[in-house]
């Protein structure tokens, strides 16, 4: 593959990738399970969960955090983060900006 089809390909991918970073936000946001939301919309179950878990990774190998725009849980348990030898539990109805000084903090561990 020469240099040109390779860049081509990288960035069709990037696009791919942003596309479904958008459309698991919206499922995530939707507040209906993940096989209510795909049928809804026409994706396979697994298409999704592909996608979930390739965004993941590539999260993952950058060493980013992504900032999403949940729903309030309505129950009170706790949050349980676990990052290498590190366990934070926090109440469940903490504030966001706890949690983002947490997730901040445990990122620079």
């Amino acid at each position: 593959m020469n240099e040109m089809t390779r860049t081509i390909t990288e960035v069709k991918d990037r696009v791919k990738t942003q596309n479904w970073q958008q459309r698991i936000q919206e499922c995530q946001q939707s507040g209906k399970s993940v096989q209510a939301w795909c049928k809804e919309n026409g994706i396979a179950a697994s298409t999704y969960y592909r996608y979930l878990r390739k965004i993941r990774e590539t999260l993952l190998q950058d060493n980013q955090i992504v900032a999403l725009e949940l729903p309030k849980p309505e129950c009170s348990s706790d949050i349980r983060i676990e990052c290498g030898a590190i366990t934070v539990t926090l109440p469940g109805n903490v504030s966001g900006e706890q949690l983002a000084v947490v997730l901040t903090t445990l990122k620079s561990c």
